[in-house]
């Protein structure tokens, strides 16, 4: 600990163990000194009969930009590689609220409900982010109380992530409600300076940059949206350069694993950017025999949720798009759904030759 500023390290996968676009740790400084003891557990404890007699569920509360999404996919990476060879099938779900509450609509539309509630209710671990977007209509929020209860009746653990505590969210069902209350809750804030300053060292070291001490300065003094405000913000910083740069997501999102081979595009005007979002969509749509209108629906079918997948991470290469922004071309999902798909792709391109092949090809169809 430097500074009362502590870094927690993450799990991490082989592709963003490779990344350097990717923070290998949780800093924490004094305005969260409370939350350490009960997140290293979390990182470290493998026992899931344990865990889920101190934090279930663990619902993690803090404004966009203090790191929850973060934890998030940390636990998301730590369970996948603990739970890789149980014979449950999956044992692992990461959903926003607002994407679970278009998968049960679209299931009850589509009629497979059944095979809905059996896959969601069957899991290990379920992480739910930004619970503050949950729609308020009964059966969707009846849903995701029935899906706790059998997770938490089979032994498996619940994870919330939210901009307010879940208990003065008044748009929740009761009974939802006292569950999630009946669990640990984390309230974190965003970084301070000194962890700021933390972010942005580790970062560049992750990077191989060389910050001087007056781009440190400028860096860490700015009010930012998020500490990945600042990841972006080194993205494209020299240690050259008389000024860093600004980033270009402020919504709180964390900047997407690249890969050594992709090469920084251009700055676009936001016309260009959109249009070239339309023809990936319109692209990517034809490659795999499915319609726009079902590539930016709400159903979570496999092949869509792949294409959908795609889509991101060809728009977050090859345009100048936020993940908001993408996000709301994709049929107004929000931007935590769009980074995780971003970040998903990425460790599949690492792994599967076969999304290689149709990443490749579909950039000979764009060119």
């Amino acid at each position: 600990m430097i500074d009362g500023v502590l870094q927690l390290d993450l799990p991490r996968g082989d592709a963003l163990a490779r990344s350097s676009h990717t923070l290998p740790a949780f800093v924490v400084g004094p305005e969260n000194a409370l939350a350490v003891p009960p997140l290293q557990r979390l990182l470290n404890e493998a026992d899931l009969a344990d865990l889920t007699q101190l934090f279930n569920p663990l619902s993690l509360v803090g404004p966009s930009g203090s790191g929850k999404t973060q934890l998030a996919q940390a636990l998301i990476r730590k369970w996948r590689g603990v739970l890789q060879h149980s014979t449950d099938s999956p044992p692992i779900e990461y959903v926003t609220a607002a994407d679970f509450g278009r998968e049960t609509q679209a299931a009850a539309a589509e009629q497979r409900l059944p095979a809905w509630q059996k896959h969601i209710r069957s899991l290990r671990v379920l992480i739910v982010e930004d619970l503050q977007n949950l729609r308020p209509r009964d059966t969707i929020q009846q849903e995701l109380r029935h899906a706790i209860d059998a997770i938490f009746e089979a032994g498996g653990l619940v994870f919330i992530t939210s901009s307010r505590d879940p208990a003065r969210l008044s748009r929740l069902d009761p009974g939802l409600r006292d569950r999630l209350a009946a669990g640990l809750t984390l309230h974190l804030q965003r970084p301070s300076l000194p962890a700021r300053e933390a972010i942005l060292r580790l970062a560049a070291n992750a990077r191989g940059l060389t910050l001087t001490e007056n781009q440190l300065h400028e860096l860490a003094h700015r009010e930012v949206a998020s500490a990945y405000d600042l990841l972006g913000r080194l993205s494209n910083l020299s240690s050259s350069d008389p000024l860093p740069l600004e980033g270009r997501d402020g919504e709180g999102a964390e900047a997407p694993a690249r890969f050594a081979t992709q090469t920084p595009q251009s700055h676009q005007h936001p016309t260009q950017s959109h249009h070239a979002l339309k023809q990936i969509l319109a692209v990517t749509a034809r490659y795999f025999g499915v319609t726009q209108a079902a590539l930016t629906g709400p159903s979570r079918r496999t092949s869509l949720v792949a294409a959908r997948n795609i889509v991101v991470h060809l728009a977050r290469r090859l345009t100048d798009l936020s993940y908001a922004d993408i996000g709301r071309a994709l049929g107004n999902r929000d931007h935590t759904t769009i980074m995780h798909a971003d970040r998903r792709l990425a460790e599949q391109l690492a792994t599967d030759p076969h999304i290689l092949q149709t990443i490749d090809e579909l950039d000979r169809l764009l060119c």
